[in-house]
């Protein structure tokens, strides 16, 4: 993955704002009611797995992978109750604990988090990526199917109770942007990429969804990263 190739176009200019928020304006609108559900429950991430399994059902069921593979058959009930989900919770069993670490320290870290990538240091950013990476590679054996190594519902499952580090990749980006197979490389990656963004541009990247449904750095950036596929 070459830098600055998400937010910035290929004459090395970044975005202006406007442009971003009129990709988030004209973006599927199933993915942004998706997102913020989890941006909102995963909050409140839980040890008993259910706030997991209910995240991790809505953002695949939002991208269309309960339809096929691994995740055939999961589905939420008009009352809120995840059906199918027996993969979820074996998958909260393997990684939970790892994922309620993360989780607690984020919040208790006193940083905002929205922007908690961007309050870390470099060598906390390292520990957390290495961290995530481990995650990752054991989630792998769940997500792959007979036609799909398990990258693209790997990537989305942790981005559905970790919003504010992880980003959701599809098979395009993993192949064609992104060109690697370290959701930890990625992940810092984007974080260099929005710093520089910053510094020339003033802005925020999680304040440009004037609807304030997109609200942490990895969201915002998705949507950017999907317009970027070749």
């Amino acid at each position: 993955m070459k830098s600055n190739r998400i937010l910035f176009k290929s004459n090395g200019k970044a975005y202006i704002p406007l442009e971003i928020q009129n990709e988030i304006a004209y973006f599927q609108d199933s993915y942004i009611r998706a997102t913020y559900e989890i941006i909102h429950y995963s909050k409140n991430l839980n040890s008993d797995g259910k706030v997991f399994v209910y995240c991790a059902a809505r953002i695949l069921k939002s991208f269309k992978m309960t339809r096929k593979g691994p995740f055939k058959g999961v589905d939420i009930t008009k009352t809120g109750n995840v059906v199918g989900g027996e993969i979820l919770i074996d998958i909260w069993g393997e990684i939970g604990r790892d994922l309620m670490k993360i989780h607690n320290s984020v919040f208790d870290s006193g940083f905002s988090r929205d922007r908690y990538l961007l309050e870390l240091d470099q060598n906390s950013i390292n520990g957390l990526t290495a961290e995530i990476w481990k995650i990752f590679q054991r989630l792998l054996p769940f997500t792959m199917g007979k036609t799909t190594f398990g990258l693209v519902g790997a990537s989305k499952i942790l981005f559905s109770v970790l919003p504010e580090i992880v980003l959701p990749i599809d098979t395009e980006q993993w192949l064609k942007l992104f060109q690697t197979v370290d959701l930890g490389d990625v992940i810092k990656r984007m974080v260099s990429e929005i710093q520089h963004w910053e510094s020339l541009t003033g802005e925020k990247l999680n304040e440009m969804d004037s609807s304030e449904r997109l609200t942490t750095l990895p969201s915002v950036y998705n949507v950017m990263a999907m317009a970027a596929r070749p």
